[in-house]
């Protein structure tokens, strides 16, 4: 259990927590080939590229790339968010990438953004009871974030924009968050880049609360979910929208269909008797 229950309770105190470290190395190293080959450039590539980002710039889960895949749907972040939410019966809200480079969008000396919270693009409930951890949010840093590489900054619950703190840490580490908490980006004074991810979970019988629907339609790759599906434990189908074992979904006929549009995907895990 790598989000223990100290994090958990510094999280519900202060509206946010940072588990340093939390990808093992060999996660992190994943997650961050995926992050360059389907989305953006290190900061050196992109300066050898002119500036430009050159890679496909796929932003939203699922990629064909089993590393990015698994970070979003780690099974520890899965156990924070079932202790937080107070149920098994969660779903994957929000899952994207994001990436920012020194001279980009802030060249140093502009202003930082505004600062905000995140429930007016996540959900359609309203703003009015924020400490109902109904709807969680995490961002990995995929690279080092040191002071000047524009670092998030997170404002304790109860505290001012003055008191904001600025989340610098070392790759693979997660911070936690609500869309109710205060936060804000920073601009760059050092060169580099900060890559990022964003995943959110919700209650399954929350329908108002997400920003997106997984499928190609909203722009996911077709290759990536057969990937995702093919690999991914029942536990994880389940945040997108399958039942567990068990279920009376999980008939013969659909688990040969399932094995025959996703390569890979194992029927023995569903076949319940």
């Amino acid at each position: 259990m790598r989000i223990t229950d100290e994090h958990l309770a510094r999280f519900r105190r202060d509206g946010f927590v940072l588990v340093e470290n939390f990808l093992t190395e060999e996660e992190r190293k994943a997650a961050l080939n995926g992050f360059h080959r389907w989305f953006a450039p290190s900061y050196e590539e992109w300066l050898a590229a002119g500036k430009r980002n050159t890679r496909p710039q796929q932003k939203v889960f699922p990629w064909d790339d089993s590393g990015l895949n698994h970070a979003m749907t780690h099974p520890d972040l899965i156990d924070a968010a079932e202790r937080l939410i107070g149920t098994r019966e969660i779903r994957l809200s929000e899952a994207h990438l994001g990436v920012k480079y020194y001279e980009m969008d802030n060249p140093p000396g502009t202003p930082p953004g505004a600062f905000h919270r995140d429930y007016g693009n996540n959900t359609l409930g309203p703003l009015i009871d924020p400490d109902d951890y109904q709807h969680i949010f995490f961002f990995y840093y995929f690279e080092d974030v040191r002071p000047g590489m524009a670092p998030i900054q997170m404002v304790p619950n109860g505290k001012t924009e003055a008191d904001a703190v600025p989340i610098h840490a070392p790759g693979g580490s997660v911070c936690i968050y609500t869309p109710f908490t205060v936060h804000a980006s920073s601009e760059f004074q050092v060169p580099g880049y900060r890559a990022v991810a964003w995943v959110g979970f919700t209650r399954k019988d929350r329908p108002w609360d997400g920003a997106r629907a997984f499928t190609y339609k909203n722009g996911a790759d077709p290759n990536g979910m057969r990937r995702f599906i093919a690999e991914a434990s029942p536990r994880q189908l389940e945040l997108i929208g399958f039942p567990p074992p068990g279920d009376p979904l999980w008939t013969d006929a659909f688990l040969d269909g399932m094995a025959k549009r996703y390569p890979g995907f194992d029927p023995a895990r569903y076949r319940v008797r």
